[in-house]
C-alpha cells in the first residue's frame, strides 16, 4: 500500500507520526517537582518500617525501646553509614515537603478553588507536617544538637514542649486542639483507606491483580496501624491538657508500649507488624505514585 502514495506522501506520513510523537511526550514529561514525592514517599516508607522492625526488636528484647523517628535518627547516627542514611531520610523528607507545597499551589489533581477544593489543598499542605519533624530532627542529630533526643524512645522533647506550653495562659487549649486534630487525623486515616484515597495518586492499572491485591492489603493495614498509633497519641495531649501534666504524652515509641502494657502483647505485634506494611506501601506508593490526574 505504501508504494501506491506518492514520495512526497512516503514521507510526509512518517514525519507527522515523528512530530505527533514528540508534541505527545513533551506535554506528558513531568517537571522536576513531579518526581519529588516519588522519593519523598519511599523515604517514607524506609522510616516507618524501620520502626515497625525495632518494635519488634524491642518487644524481643533485642533492643532497648527507641521505635520512634528521633530515636531512630539517634541509633543511625553512631555508624558512618547510618550519617549517610540520615541525609538521605532528610532528603526525602524536604522532597514531600516542597512537593506538598507545589501541589497546593499549582493543584495538579484539579481540585479546584471551590470551598470543597481549598480545603483539600489546604489539608494536602497540612500532611506534611509529620515530615517536616522527621526532616527537623535528622537536621539537629547531623548538626550534633540531638542531645533532647533519647535513643530508647522517651519522649523527651514532646514533654518539654508541652511543659512549656502547658506553662502559657492559652496553652492547656492549644495543646487540647493539637490532641483534637491528631486523634482526627487518625480518624482520617481510616477514612482514607477504606474509600482508597491512596488510587487517586496511583498508576497501577498495568498491574497483575495479584499485586494489586498485595497493595491494598498493606494499605489498609499499614493505614489501620498508624491510625491506631496517632489516635493514642493525640489522646494522651489531650490527657495532658485536662490534667496539665505533661508526663501524659507519649510519642511513636511509647504508644507501642501503651498498647502492649493495657491492651495486650498480640496487639501491640499485630500494630507493629502493621506499621511494616505502612513502611512497604510508602516505598510501593512511590515507585507507583501518579504526580498529576494524568
Amino acid at each position: 500500500m505504501m508504494h501506491c502514495i506518492s514520495r512526497g506522501r512516503i514521507v510526509e506520513g512518517p514525519f507527522f507520526v515523528l512530530l505527533f510523537l514528540i508534541v505527545e511526550r513533551e506535554k506528558h514529561k513531568k517537571s522536576f517537582f513531579h518526581y519529588l514525592p516519588v522519593w519523598g514517599c519511599i523515604c517514607t516508607g524506609i522510616v516507618y518500617a524501620a520502626i515497625g522492625i525495632i518494635a519488634i526488636l524491642s518487644f524481643l528484647r533485642i533492643k532497648n525501646g527507641g521505635a520512634d523517628e528521633g530515636s531512630l535518627l539517634i541509633f543511625l547516627d553512631k555508624f558512618f553509614i547510618g550519617k549517610i542514611f540520615i541525609v538521605v531520610i532528610m532528603s526525602g523528607m524536604i522532597s514531600y515537603i516542597i512537593w506538598r507545597i507545589y501541589e497546593t499551589v499549582t493543584d495538579p489533581y484539579g481540585y479546584g478553588n471551590g470551598a470543597k477544593g481549598i480545603m483539600r489543598r489546604t489539608v494536602t499542605a497540612l500532611s506534611s507536617f509529620a515530615d517536616a519533624f522527621i526532616a527537623y530532627s535528622a537536621m539537629l542529630v547531623l548538626l550534633g544538637k540531638g542531645n533532647n533526643i533519647d535513643e530508647a524512645g522517651q519522649p523527651i522533647v514532646q514533654r518539654e514542649f508541652t511543659g512549656n506550653l502547658l506553662h502559657q495562659h492559652w496553652g492547656a487549649a492549644i495543646l487540647l486542639s493539637m490532641g483534637a486534630i491528631t486523634c482526627i487525623t487518625a480518624l482520617i486515616q481510616f477514612g482514607y483507606v477504606i474509600i482508597k484515597g491512596y488510587m487517586e495518586r496511583m498508576d497501577i492499572d498495568g498491574l497483575a491483580s495479584g499485586k494489586k491485591t498485595l497493595i491494598h492489603i498493606t494499605a489498609w493495614a499499614g493505614h489501620f496501624g498508624r491510625g491506631v498509633i496517632l489516635g493514642i497519641i493525640g489522646f494522651s495531649f489531650i490527657k495532658a491538657a485536662i490534667s496539665k501534666n505533661a508526663m501524659w504524652v507519649v510519642n511513636t515509641d511509647k504508644a507501642f508500649d501503651f498498647i502492649g502494657d493495657h491492651i495486650g502483647h498480640p496487639w501491640f505485634i499485630l500494630i507493629s507488624l502493621a506499621t511494616i506494611c505502612y513502611g512497604i506501601f510508602m516505598f510501593v506508593f512511590g515507585l507507583y505514585y501518579d504526580s498529576d490526574k494524568d
